[in-house]
């Protein structure tokens, strides 16, 4: 599929715009009909916790039961396909990362949703924080030991990602690229089994969310030597940024997104959007976003458009760069 960028904000917004009728978006949220926010990824990791809290909250300010459904599988796909085909009435939310949005329609040519002409902006929730954990396993304390001991020891080291063109596949292949070593990559179905493959040692390294990666280093089985941003993060100011490493542009960043389904009322993203800038900012939830490592946005429908333009450009870039197709 071609994706055009320049079509991106202008084709967004006139998702955004559209509506089906007045009555449709005066009446929601639809009494005794949920609202559902699918996760495309397996349940345990950290995009399924968000969705939970938030939907704690949610519920109450719109006055309505919101569920949470995973629905893994084929790098997002799945699940995107649900809310593509769901009724644009406010009843279906997508929570997804920026790889459905801005790397798929790089990675797959035959992808069977448009993320132009098929969803609508509805919030950019949050910015991610991706950081590279290796195992106890390994003769290293930082990346540039990491990246000698590869390349003493080329293709017998395995890196694992929870799913296939997300950020912590690119950021292994950036590292791959850039620093010149042979390891080999071992995708997962989320970010649950990825860490149960990296504290069983059938992966020696990974970029995964700093939340998981924690978990792992208080049981011993990681050491975490850097983080995959341009910058280093509030919440884990200590870590090194690939390039401070020693690795310079071994990097993709990225974070989550709330969005519906094409066409839906602007009354409707209005609500949805209000309520949940509302719910972000609030403080507990605000701290359990920090506590996985994350920085709330809380954007408008339009910024969220900025945003994943800017994402879409640097993602299209790298996958172009390495040359990576999923089918």
């Amino acid at each position: 599929m071609i994706f055009s960028l320049r079509a991106f904000a202008p084709a967004f917004a006139a998702c955004a715009c559209l509506q089906i009728s007045s009555a449709l978006a005066q009446g929601f949220p639809i009494a005794g009909k949920p609202v559902r926010i699918v996760v495309p990824f397996p349940p345990g990791g950290t995009s399924d916790i968000h969705a939970r809290h938030v939907a704690s909250k949610l519920g109450p300010a719109l006055g309505a039961s919101v569920i949470v459904e995973n629905k893994p599988g084929a790098s997002t796909i799945l699940g995107t396909m649900a809310v593509v085909k769901a009724e644009p009435d406010g009843h279906t939310l997508l929570y997804t990362l920026t790889l459905t949005v801005a790397a798929n329609p790089h990675l797959f040519s035959k992808l069977p949703y448009n993320p132009v002409r098929d969803l609508t902006p509805i919030t950019y929730a949050c910015n991610g924080t991706t950081v590279l954990a290796v195992s106890t396993s390994l003769p290293v304390n930082n990346v540039r030991e990491l990246v000698e001991h590869a390349r003493k020891n080329p293709g017998k080291l395995n890196f694992g990602s929870w799913s296939l063109g997300g950020s912590g596949h690119l950021n292994g292949e950036l590292l791959k690229e850039l620093a010149g070593i042979d390891i080999v990559h071992v995708p997962y179905k989320g970010s649950a089994d990825l860490v149960q493959a990296l504290a069983s040692g059938h992966v020696q390294m990974a970029f995964d969310g700093l939340v998981t990666a924690r978990t792992l280093e208080k049981a011993g089985k990681v050491k975490i030597v850097a983080i995959a941003d341009e910058k280093r993060a509030l919440t884990a100011p200590e870590l090194p940024t690939m390039t401070e490493a020693g690795v310079p542009g071994a990097y993709v960043s990225g974070g989550f997104h709330f969005l519906g389904p094409a066409n839906l009322p602007r009354t409707i993203v209005a609500r949805l959007n209000e309520e949940l800038v509302k719910v972000l900012r609030t403080q507990d939830i605000n701290e359990m976003y920090r506590s996985t490592g994350m920085e709330i946005v809380a954007s408008t429908p339009d910024e969220q458009i900025g945003i994943l333009r800017t994402q879409s450009e640097r993602l299209g870039s790298i996958i172009r760069k390495l040359g990576i197709k999923l089918d």
